[in-house]
């Protein structure tokens, strides 16, 4: 039971995984504080009555 146990847990086998970085996330090409500039510029005008 004991080494059942160790087994589910990964303590059973010796051999180690090693993780592998994560990659960093690319910058962004477009912030959020460029998108309501891009909105109006690519929007159509809207005629109000």
């Amino acid at each position: 039971m004991e080494q059942e146990i160790r087994n589910a847990v990964g303590l059973g086998s010796p051999e180690l995984v090693i993780e592998s970085k994560p990659e960093p996330e690319p910058k962004p090409t477009v912030t959020i504080y460029d998108f309501g500039r891009l909105l109006t510029e690519n929007e159509p005008s809207v005629k109000k009555k």
